[in-house]
């Protein structure tokens, strides 16, 4: 009985065939129980109650395409139950931007059409310190970015992007950046990117996007080990 009851921790991507992550690998060589949900896939979410915690990773769809997609609507009342419900949440680059709109925050590009693509440098606030205790390069690849939500705590910044992480009490959490992607995932990131129509990268990119991930492996997987710990830890209070 004890079995039926266990919970796991769902892990929502928007895209599939990239499950070489971070954080898919912190989960197994931790044993935490996880599933996947692909709502761009027209697969339906399940009840967030069910689940000691949610992860929401990035895509290549904006947060604002609600008429475009039924699904990034289904997303955002999926991330409005977890709020409701009281389910942690881990929101990346575009889970943190819906996480962001869901709680009455903007969306949308820069005021001076700016993106961030490869390994920038993100700092921490002073409210901050104990979620990023030092500057560390972390992989971004997004052209939007979120207002800070009412009442959400600003953890880190970069030099574009001001609003890079945040936190709402002690179990939501919001990145723009993207820890989870180490050399597995941006290779693959990188061939799929080859058969974009626009926004393709040339093969200069590509190299110096590799070079910085094998420079920052390291130090991005003993954060991203150590900030997953705490927040699962935190999750399991919750839950």
């Amino acid at each position: 009985m004890a079995q039926l009851d266990k919970k796991k921790f769902l892990l929502v991507k928007h895209s599939e065939g990239w499950n070489v992550d971070r954080c898919c690998r912190w989960m197994e060589k931790t044993g935490t129980d996880y599933e996947w949900c692909y709502p761009a896939s027209g697969q339906p979410f399940p009840s967030s109650r069910g689940y000691d915690g949610v992860i929401v990773f990035g895509g290549a769809t904006s947060a604002n395409d609600c008429k475009e997609h039924a699904w990034v609507r289904d997303e955002l009342t999926f991330i409005e139950s977890c709020l409701k419900d009281n389910t942690p949440f881990f929101g990346i680059c575009l889970g943190a931007q819906m996480l962001a709109r869901v709680m009455g925050a903007s969306v949308s590009k820069h005021p001076q059409d700016f993106n961030e693509i490869g390994f920038c440098e993100v700092r921490p606030t002073d409210a901050g310190a104990d979620f990023l205790n030092q500057p560390l390069k972390f992989m971004q690849w997004h052209k939007e970015g979120f207002e800070l939500p009412s009442g959400a705590t600003h953890l880190a910044y970069s030099e574009l992007f001001s609003n890079q992480a945040y936190s709402v009490g002690d179990h939501i959490v919001g990145v723009q950046f993207h820890p989870e992607v180490n050399l597995d995932v941006l290779r693959i990131w990188h061939e799929r990117n080859k058969t974009r129509p626009t926004g393709v990268l040339d093969d200069s990119t590509r190299a110096l996007h590799l070079a910085d991930a094998r420079e920052c492996e390291n130090s991005i997987t003993a954060w991203l080990d150590s900030f997953l710990t705490g927040w699962t830890l935190a999750a399991r209070k919750v839950a």
